[in-house]
């Protein structure tokens, strides 16, 4: 089937539109990186009737710091829900800019179905990095992790500004109604200096 000069023609500045707004995104995410600055974790579950125990912390490397999370159970979790906030602080008087704020079915999420497209990528990341179960339940007695977790911006929308950026992330069991482990990283999104940017 042969295509009509001008059609061809319009078909032809779409994709060199497409092309220049990929490269240009392209180059917006590879020019900026997330520093992580802290991260700790805390538990609602006083009386240890579900975590056995817990730690989380972020590596001794300045240049490239990392964090991580470990947990032991006493008893299996099935049903549980998970909580994630990711908010960008903005100086006063404007209100914090909340970027995400969802509560999602914590069994679909270990199976990474049915999530809002953010979490579903975060998963998928996460696999790399922790030894969390792909299907429901949380094993008792065994040293669950996240290490070593450094998020590259490149995986993500194209980012073109510097900001803080801290997030909230939470474990919470439907039997007993409490967040039995919650994490609280604080980051920066920060301009990658000409030494460490690419050539």
């Amino acid at each position: 089937m042969e295509m009509n000069p001008k059609t061809a023609e319009f078909w032809m500045l779409i994709f060199l539109y497409l092309l220049s707004n990929w490269k240009l995104e392209t180059e917006a995410k590879n020019n900026f990186e997330l520093l992580t600055d802290n991260f700790t974790c805390s538990s609602e579950d006083i009386s240890s009737s579900i975590l056995k125990e817990f730690n989380c912390g972020v590596s001794k490397s300045v240049k490239r710091r990392t964090w991580h999370m470990e947990f032991v159970l006493k008893q299996p979790v099935a049903e549980h829900d998970f909580f994630m906030k990711i908010v960008l602080p903005r100086r006063r008087p404007l209100p914090d800019f909340v970027l995400l704020n969802v509560t999602t079915e914590g069994c679909q999420l270990l199976a990474n179905r049915n999530q809002v497209p953010l979490i579903r990528l975060g998963r998928s990341i996460m696999e790399r990095f922790s030894n969390f179960p792909k299907q429901c339940p949380f094993k008792p007695n065994l040293m669950y992790y996240i290490r070593g977790f450094r998020l590259d911006l490149n995986v993500l929308p194209a980012v073109d500004m510097e900001t803080p950026v801290h997030i909230e992330l939470s474990y919470q069991s439907k039997q007993q109604g409490l967040r039995w482990i919650t994490g609280y990283l604080m980051a920066h999104v920060q301009l990658i200096s000409e030494k460490k940017r690419p050539n």
